[in-house]
């Protein structure tokens, strides 16, 4: 047996799906990164994404170049052999990891700004 779907059947799948795009866009605005961190065997930095720099960094192997511009982030040039990092391209919410080099780049979200501590438990 077909069931027929209604014109009000349609008027709800509608505003469901437009809901559901609405809240996600919501969401990944929110979730946006505005610093990063650069981790290598020797030090760890923090940088802000709206100011455009290259930065220089040691690793393992040797210096790493990784240039922030327009809120992403790229390695420019690593030392390592297969330069994977370097292919990689440039990303603007996900992880860089330079394995060889041991150089981790990670992306530190706004939300953590919004956290009332508790309690400190030692």
């Amino acid at each position: 047996m077909i069931k027929f779907i209604r014109f009000g059947d349609i008027i709800i799948f509608i505003f469901i799906i437009a809901f559901s795009f609405f809240y996600a866009k919501k969401l990944m605005e929110n979730n946006k990164a505005s610093k990063i961190i650069i981790e290598s065997s020797k030090k760890s930095l923090r940088f802000d994404l709206n100011n455009e720099r290259e930065i220089i960094i040691e690793g393992l192997l040797g210096e790493s170049k990784i240039l922030i511009k327009d809120n992403k982030v790229k390695f420019l040039e690593s030392p390592c052999r297969d330069k994977l990092c370097v292919k990689a391209g440039i990303l603007k919410n996900a992880p860089l990891i330079c394995m060889p080099n041991g150089i981790i780049i990670r992306f530190e979200n706004n939300f953590e700004d919004d956290i009332e501590i508790d309690s400190i438990v030692q």
